[in-house]
């Protein structure tokens, strides 16, 4: 059935596809407020997920490698194995999440980590690998598999505030009556159902991907070889006159230094900062607020992220005052985390909802934020893309990796007793 020169059911398996590439990692995320109870990390759980995060950009290097020993495997071959091998992590976490290991005297989550990492795998080499096939079907249906990456965060978060988060602990005397245990309440169900549900939506993206790639029925909107041929004349083209004019005015210059150091500070707090302070940030003020935040910035992520993409970019000048609001909760939720387990108004339900809101419009600004620096890196042609990329990724990693040894090995945060020995 065609609608407005598209054909539907060829967006329908864009947008399942394209929610697999990020649906997973999301889900891991969303999914914290539960599994800081049950792993030993507990509130410095988010930091191991973020580095996993990171550690899962060596996904690329594998296509790389791929690409240049092995050029028989198509891009279709190798999404086919990507797609599958973070689906099956995905289910194996969902009943092994809770194994644990000794490093060094210290009990880690290997066991989920390393499935995370191998989860997030789709995600980062999503970029360099579902991107250029979409080069096989006609330009106007990359807004769809846009939109499709945007359900990747809200499946999750929608499923996670259905699942609820089971409210305050009971606290009990132990049997040996020199402590107090906390009884968590059940959500309307666990964690190892919440897996398995994500990683069956996530199995439904294979079965599209089989779809748009075999079904002759899409053949009439597929681009023919000349066409290809033609749009990568055309597009080497634009990127030249764009690569000639940045030439000329240098990237070194003071518009390209500020986006890239922009991007570079942005992407250190919030792939880096931000998740790994989560959990110090909002449990203070209760479960059910660390939920929520959770949660709905999940959402707001890809709402802001396709507002992008559906409206006119904002302009610079509203640029700036979104990031200056930016720095400013951002500083606020670093401020409540080095304070924890006792930041302002954590006893009151305003400090809960004050918190709640700050981290939902942080992401929001944030995503935004970001989605502004690449379009205007996108007129440069692909140098400064790549220049951007890179430096955006290097960011990432700094953040992290400084965020996990700060909270794991320093003495910056502390983590609340759910249920304190009465003195």
């Amino acid at each position: 059935m065609f609608m407005f020169g598209r054909r539907v059911s060829l967006d329908l398996a864009l947008l399942i596809w394209g929610w697999g590439s990020w649906l997973g990692v999301n889900g891991i995320f969303v999914q914290l407020p539960q599994l800081v109870q049950r792993l030993p990390e507990q509130w410095a759980l988010g930091s191991s997920v973020t580095v996993a995060v990171q550690i899962a950009n060596s996904g690329i290097l594998i296509y790389a490698l791929v690409r240049r020993f092995l050029p028989k495997i198509t891009d279709a071959m190798f999404i086919y194995g990507l797609l599958t091998v973070g689906t099956t992590a995905l289910f194996l976490n969902a009943f092994l999440y809770t194994e644990t290991a000794y490093v060094g005297s210290t009990e880690r989550s290997v066991t989920f980590i390393v499935l995370t990492v191998f989860t997030a795998m789709v995600g980062t080499t999503s970029s360099v690998v579902f991107y250029p096939y979409m080069r096989n079907f006609r330009e106007m249906y990359l807004s769809t598999y846009l939109v499709g990456e945007g359900f990747g965060g809200l499946l999750p978060a929608i499923l996670s505030l259905i699942q609820g988060i089971g409210g305050p602990p009971e606290c009990r005397l132990s049997p040996d009556g020199n402590s107090m245990e906390a009884i968590y309440p059940s959500a309307r169900f666990d964690s190892t159902v919440f897996l398995c549900i994500v990683a069956s939506i996530c199995a439904t993206s294979i079965i599209s991907f089989f779809f748009l790639n075999n079904y002759s029925g899409f053949d009439d909107e597929r681009v023919s070889q000349d066409e290809k041929k033609e749009l990568a004349k055309e597009n080497t083209e634009v990127a030249e006159e764009a690569q000639i004019q940045v030439s000329q005015e240098s990237m070194l210059n003071s518009y390209w230094m500020g986006l890239f150091i922009l991007m570079a500070v942005i992407n250190m707090f919030f792939n880096g900062l931000m998740p790994s302070l989560q959990t110090y940030s909002c449990l203070p003020y209760g479960r059910r607020a660390f939920h929520l935040a959770v949660t709905l910035g999940t959402i707001a992520n890809p709402v802001a992220c396709l507002a992008g993409v559906w409206f006119k970019m904002a302009g610079g000048r509203y640029i700036a005052a979104m990031l200056v609001v930016s720095a400013g909760l951002t500083a606020y939720i670093t401020a409540t985390a080095v304070m924890s387990p006792t930041p302002p108004l954590y006893q009151e339900t305003s400090g809960a909802v004050i918190i709640v809101i700050v981290w939902v419009v942080a992401n929001a600004l944030i995503s935004y934020s970001r989605m502004w620096i690449y379009s205007k890196a996108r007129e440069g042609g692909t140098k400064p893309m790549r220049v951007l990329g890179t430096i955006g990724q290097l960011g990432s990693a700094l953040g992290s990796f400084t965020l996990f040894w700060v909270v794991n090995f320093g003495n910056f945060f502390e983590q609340a007793q759910d249920c304190p020995m009465p003195t």
